[in-house]
């Protein structure tokens, strides 16, 4: 028996695990031009290879077999560390944003969400964008504890997942779901420094707050103009984690600046030693000359990859989307094991259940069916 499949997603879930079509061809032993005709809607598939496909790509069969009933558009993804990273490790991250936003769009058929403000685009300079963010958002001039919880209090998702790859520290961008709009923030479950973490969800706020309402990362930016992007992405983390006036009050409150200095602000500040003295030369607080001397001297301790107090705090979990889950389970409005049911159901559209149980921060076993023994029945 053929039958025709959504060669769209054989392709997304293809891509999802790094296969090339010459290696997935191999391993459902089919040529390379029959897994490119799939993709491409043009001839149907066997049963047998169909089955093939579902067991190595490890989606459920209606990801293959469905079309989406609601219109759904990625429109781009900014990647941290994007210009030194293969395609292939950047893939997997337009799965998730898609999980993520249905995720989120069906559960807010239950849960009122903090709203996510889909107009804003700060111009002028980053530090300019940092102090314009801060007061949209009434925040004083002191440092920012937990930088998860900020976000997600302002309508943007965060997900903590799992790339196999530590080359990448967080990507983001918007999705669209039928005529609504999510700000998607992936960030890499194998980091796990608070410090360098509270700057790179910064720096992925500066891609909400400039970028992402001017630019689709994919279309109209490459080379030097990305390069660009993601230097004022930076400085707009600077500021925004260190505002200019209160910071420079900590740093030269003993009229002198010296690596114990930062040390001695670290824990108060909540970012990378690196990070502030980056920000102290760029303030003009420390020369070239005693800018150079305190990078020796972090390269002298080794603190290129981990510095001193890095474990001292820990960075926290996403929690919206989790509590959300729970809270519809309390209530018996949906379970792990029905959750892929009610979004083919809603969307056209399921998952493996290991992108749903790493989105919403629980147990993959809950999503496994209980399994019923069954004995041979003794003949009298």
């Amino acid at each position: 028996m053929a039958l025709r499949i959504n060669g769209t997603r054989l392709k997304e879930a293809r891509l999802f695990n790094h296969l090339t079509m010459s290696s997935l061809a191999d391993q459902v032993g089919v040529s390379k031009q029959a897994i490119s005709k799939y993709e491409h809607n043009k001839i149907e598939i066997s049963s047998n290879v169909f089955q093939k496909l579902v067991q190595v790509l490890n989606f459920p069969l209606y990801f293959f077999t469905d079309v989406e009933k609601v219109p759904y558009q990625d429109d781009g993804t900014f990647y941290r560390s994007r210009l030194t990273t293969a395609q292939s490790e950047k893939q997997p991250s337009k799965t998730y944003k898609k999980a993520a936003a249905y995720l989120r769009d069906y559960f807010e058929n239950y849960i009122d969400f903090p709203t996510l403000d889909t107009n804003i685009e700060l111009d002028g300079s980053p530090e300019n964008a940092a102090n314009e963010l801060r007061e949209l958002w009434q925040l004083d001039d002191r440092p920012i504890n937990d930088i998860v919880d900020l976000m997600e209090r302002h309508g943007l998702i965060i997900v903590n997942v799992d790339f196999n790859s530590n080359k990448i520290d967080a990507r983001s961008g918007y999705v669209e779901i039928g005529e609504k709009q999510y700000y998607i923030v992936l960030v890499n479950a194998e980091n796990t420094n608070f410090f360098r973490d509270q700057f790179t969800l910064a720096h992925e706020l500066g891609h909400y707050a400039m970028h992402a309402k001017l630019y689709h990362p994919q279309e109209d930016l490459l080379g030097q103009d990305y390069r660009n992007i993601e230097n004022e992405a930076n400085k707009f983390a600077s500021a925004f984690l260190m505002p200019k006036d209160s910071f420079t009050a900590d740093l030269t409150r003993d009229g002198f600046i010296n690596l114990d200095t930062f040390i001695d602000l670290k824990s108060k500040w909540n970012v990378s030693i690196a990070a502030m003295v980056h920000r102290a030369h760029d303030l003009e607080l420390i020369d070239d000359r005693e800018y150079v001397k305190l990078q020796k001297q972090i390269s002298y301790r080794g603190w290129r990859t981990k510095e001193i107090m890095d474990d001292e705090k820990i960075m926290s979990e996403p929690k919206a989307l989790n509590q959300a889950f729970e809270l519809l389970e309390e209530h018996q409005v949906v379970h792990p094991k029905d959750l892929n049911d009610k979004l083919r159901e809603v969307y056209g559209i399921v998952f493996p259940n290991e992108i749903l149980s790493q989105i919403l921060g629980i147990d993959l076993d809950k999503f496994r069916s209980s399994i019923v023994h069954l004995k041979v029945a003794k003949s009298d």
